[in-house]
């Protein structure tokens, strides 16, 4: 599956995250506002003549945003409010939580309706009721996830997206590792959005629930192929069996399984998939 390439509504929702990081790093800096629309606007013209991929135009953007504003991680609090709030929704949901794959994956989907552009508080709120009331699934592959750790895989690693979804990826990281030899939690290496980090993990305590974590290298959405680190190509080259939470990870070459809601019309236009339908994806070749 190739990436998603840069197309017009992919402009306007770049330009708004533009706006929206600069606030968060500077609130009330004007200028710097004027300096990384500025800068935004040059690089979506550069990538619209070099063909470059949503994704890793959104980290260069991102990357001039920590530059110009000299803050590390304008989205550390937003990702500690979204943490809480998805603690206390998951703590909700602990009872009704079938121990069987399905509703295990059926929850790591819904962890996934987070999003940067997305009301958090409500999302997360809506979560319970929709839980209850099952999912719609565009594609559920989940069958073949089942088929492939009856036997028992060597190396399987869980690729994590937004920091409060990690909250909703325990039973299914658990049902997992469970079936397997070893089992990696890999998150970025740098701040980029509202994308896990070890620091997040670490102050909500929950690195020990995990046996190993390790991370990309580098910062990014998706995974920023250009500057990971030479430990996590290896861990790709050597993993039997990956899970790949979130839209922007399409360009994973090893045996794996999707895990993603379809939040907007590129997306939904790009695998020709219904708006708000979740995909629990299998491709055991990229």
């Amino acid at each position: 599956m190739e990436p998603l390439k840069l197309i017009p509504q992919c402009i306007d929702c770049l330009l708004s995250l533009t706006k929206s990081a600069t606030l968060m790093a500077a609130p009330d800096n004007t200028s710097l506002a004027e300096k990384t629309e500025s800068a935004a606007r040059k690089i979506l013209a550069d990538a619209e003549i070099n063909v470059t991929s949503s994704p890793q135009v959104a980290n260069r953007i991102l990357r001039e945003i920590r530059r110009l504003s000299g803050v590390e991680d304008p989205f550390a609090e937003f990702k500690a409010r979204e943490m809480d709030q998805a603690r206390k929704i998951f703590s909700q949901l602990k009872t009704p939580i079938g121990d069987d794959l399905h509703s295990c994956v059926s929850l790591a989907l819904l962890g996934n309706t987070l999003d940067f552009f997305i009301n958090s508080e409500q999302v997360l709120a809506d979560l319970p009721l929709q839980f209850l009331n099952e999912i719609s699934y565009f594609q559920d592959d989940t069958d073949q996830l089942e088929a492939v750790l009856r036997e028992k895989p060597a190396k399987v690693l869980y690729l994590t997206d937004n920091a409060g979804e990690i909250y909703f990826d325990l039973p299914l990281y658990e049902y997992i590792r469970d079936r397997s030899c070893k089992t990696i939690l890999v998150v970025k290496g740098g701040p980029s959005l509202n994308d896990l980090t070890r620091t997040e993990l670490k102050s909500a305590g929950l690195e020990k629930l995990f046996d190993t974590v390790m991370d990309t290298g580098t910062d990014g959405a998706g995974i920023d192929w250009e500057n990971v680190s030479r430990d996590f190509l290896d861990l790709i080259a050597s993993a039997d069996l990956v899970i790949s939470k979130g839209m922007a990870n399409f360009d994973v070459s090893a045996p794996v399984f999707f895990l993603f809601k379809v939040k907007c019309e590129p997306i939904q236009n790009y695998i020709q998939a219904p708006a708000n339908s979740f995909m629990a994806l299998w491709k055991k070749e990229i």
